[in-house]
Order: C-alpha cells, then structure tokens, then sequence
C-alpha cells in the first residue's frame, strides 16, 4: 500500500469514526432531523466500506462494527421511548374523553364520553 493509499485510508476512516460519533450524539440528544441525514450518510459509507474494506485493517473494522452495534442500541432504546411517550398520551387522551370504572367483580366498566360539568350561556 502506497503512502497515499495509507492516508486515504486513514481519513476514510477518521470520516467514518466521525459520522459515527455525529450519529451517536444525534440519538442521545434526539435529533431526529440530523439522524435522517446521518442515515443518508451512513448508507453511502456503508457502500464505500464494502468497495474499500481492503484498505482498512481488521482493528479499524472491529472499531466501525462497535461503535455501529452501540448506536444500534441506543436507536433501539429511543424507538421503545417514542412508543412508550405514544401509548401514553393515547392513555391520557382516553382517559379525558372516557370515564372508567370498576364493577363490584373488578371488571372495568367504560361509563361512555365525559360530559362536561357545566353550560355556557349567552
């Protein structure tokens, strides 16, 4: 490998540890907007990696692979997050238009649409 190649091949993979570590603050910080660019990013350098895994020693893979998996796990946790943030605002929006209760048996009984206390007069 020439000199050149060497250093292609070190900012290739400087580039990639930095998209990487862009990815990994944009998902603890929930950037949304930014992960979608970063995911643009990320398949293009998934791309080059497969047409230049040659060029990069087995330790510079092993590290991309890591830093990869560990951001795959906080995408993960985020997306149980978001799910967990929608389920409840669906519980709390239920919960003003309904009024539940309990039967003596324990069974929930939905007693309909919450009608509002008082009226509005002219």
């Amino acid at each position: 490998m020439t000199d050149t190649n060497t250093n292609d091949s070190l900012d290739f993979y400087k580039d990639a540890m930095a998209l990487l570590a862009g990815e990994k603050e944009a998902l603890k910080g929930a950037d949304f907007a930014r992960l979608e660019t970063l995911y643009e990013q990320k398949q293009e350098l998934l791309e080059r990696i497969a047409a230049r895994r040659d060029t990069l020693s087995r330790e510079q893979l092993e590290r991309m692979a890591r830093e990869s998996r560990a951001n795959d796990k906080l995408l993960g946790a985020a997306q149980r997050g978001l799910r967990a943030v929608a389920r409840r605002l669906s519980e709390t929006h239920r919960a003003a238009e309904h009024l539940d209760t309990y039967t003596e048996s324990g069974k929930r009984e939905d007693l309909g649409p919450v009608k509002p206390s008082f009226e509005k007069r002219a």
